[in-house]
């Protein structure tokens, strides 16, 4: 396991080479990572990602801006150097109308009922795995979001709206992280053994 994030780290040090949001005038968007337990989840609030499932940790990740959550035309182009498989983290609330208290452990995202149906059109899966955001300096509640996971190419991959219709107030906004495929893992760690031999020799 311990070579697996360490190959994770390695792997995503420049997997994302860029990120383009359109259609937004709040805080802009920033390449982050590892993502680990406790990291930043917003460029705009202070909110940490806590309970970071396990083939997350070391992960590269996006800190958008929580304040885009209610954008109908937002867009967010995420450019990739190497195939990997993008996650997105939704908030379990989506979908279910306003529930300002409700920490979301019981839910799970209805895309269809948040106007979110771009989700699933991409091809994004339920993993059954969960994050927590936890909402530091503000409600101190630990919100939970499901991840959904898409194999991607190299090249570039739009995002779209959050904007739950149900609800824009009492959510946060969707989180991206990125992991490279296996193959991709193992081929950069080989190259960094070579590469360590050949200054021995």
């Amino acid at each position: 396991m311990l070579c697996v994030v360490g190959a994770n780290r390695l792997a995503t040090a420049a997997i994302v080479t860029g990120i383009e949001r359109r259609n937004s005038y709040n805080s802009p968007p920033l390449i982050s990572g590892p993502l680990q337990e406790g990291s930043p989840g917003f460029v705009d609030r202070v909110y940490e990602y806590r309970m970071v499932p396990d083939n997350l940790i070391g992960a590269e990740y996006i800190m958008v801006a929580n304040d885009d959550k209610s954008l109908s035309n937002y867009e967010l182009d995420v450019t990739l150097s190497r195939n990997a498989t993008l996650y997105l983290m939704l908030d379990n609330r989506m979908g279910h109308g306003p529930l300002p208290e409700d920490t979301g452990q019981f839910l799970d995202p209805d895309l269809n009922a948040a106007g979110m149906q771009w989700v699933l059109a991409l091809g994004f899966v339920d993993t059954q795995e969960h994050i927590i955001v936890y909402e530091k300096g503000a409600t101190g509640i630990f919100r939970w979001s499901s991840v959904y996971a898409l194999n991607v190419s190299a090249g570039t991959v739009t995002l779209f709206q959050q904007c739950d219709v149900t609800d824009q107030q009492f959510r946060n906004m969707y989180g991206v992280t990125v992991v490279p495929e296996a193959s991709t893992v193992l081929l950069l760690l080989f190259g960094t053994v070579l590469a360590g031999r050949r200054l021995k020799a």
